[in-house]
């Protein structure tokens, strides 16, 4: 028997609706990489884009968001087993090790749900905000997990060598092996250029606490 997922029992709907209305940023914690948490995506975001006139770019930025929250939640889980194994993620020949022996887990072994707790005991979290500013929806997503400088490097060597490429030319020069394809950030850098106007569509950096991801879509 399949179960179905409330979502109204993990979020609260009214308060999105409030936020709108009230043209006040709206916060809140993901549940993790469930499906309540999918649809919350899919059902906020459809709020959000009404709103601002922009529901024709609803799908294509689910993909962006699926994937950046997937990213996160990797990331907190890796950052979870480099503390496990007691291996410093900022060391060069530590971070090479790590990384070895994380990649060769498999995808299926990373997202274990046991991982995932390991991770949320350790008090990793993906937060997620939307604002409307200057007519602009921003979707802002957090997760505590620091990008090192070594990973932050390799992001922007991927989005720079695939500016002015063919998908063919993305597909063959931005395969890195340490961190996956990357092709999943370029493909977001790629849809938000299609789907915004804005020079800042996408950006990902860090402050002092987090690893922040953002969105910025312009209104009609």
């Amino acid at each position: 028997m399949v179960s179905i997922i409330n979502i109204s029992d993990f979020y609260d709907f009214s308060k999105i609706e409030a936020s709108i209305t009230e043209n006040k940023p709206y916060e809140t914690l993901l549940q993790g990489p469930t499906d309540a948490s999918r649809e919350f995506i899919n059902k906020s975001l459809e709020m959000y884009l009404k709103s601002i006139n922009r529901e024709n770019v609803h799908n294509l930025l689910c993909l962006c968001m699926e994937e950046i929250i997937s990213n996160c939640v990797k990331a907190n889980i890796k950052r979870a087993y480099f503390i496990h194994n007691e291996l410093d993620i900022n060391v060069h020949e530590q971070y090479e090790l790590g990384m070895k022996n994380f990649r060769e887990m498999g995808v299926s072994q990373v997202k274990h749900l046991e991982l995932i707790q390991c991770a949320q005991d350790l008090g990793f979290y993906v937060k997620i905000r939307y604002a409307v500013e200057n007519k602009t929806f921003i979707i802002t997503t957090r997760n505590n997990s620091i990008i090192s400088k070594e990973e932050l490097k390799r992001i922007s060597n991927k989005i720079e060598l695939s500016k002015n490429k063919t998908s063919e030319e993305i597909f063959m020069n931005s395969v890195d092996m340490t961190e996956g394809c990357g092709l999943g950030i370029i493909m977001i850098k790629k849809i938000m250029e299609q789907i915004s106007n804005l020079e800042n569509s996408f950006s990902i950096y860090a402050d002092d606490q987090d690893t922040i991801t953002e969105l910025r879509i312009n209104m009609m």
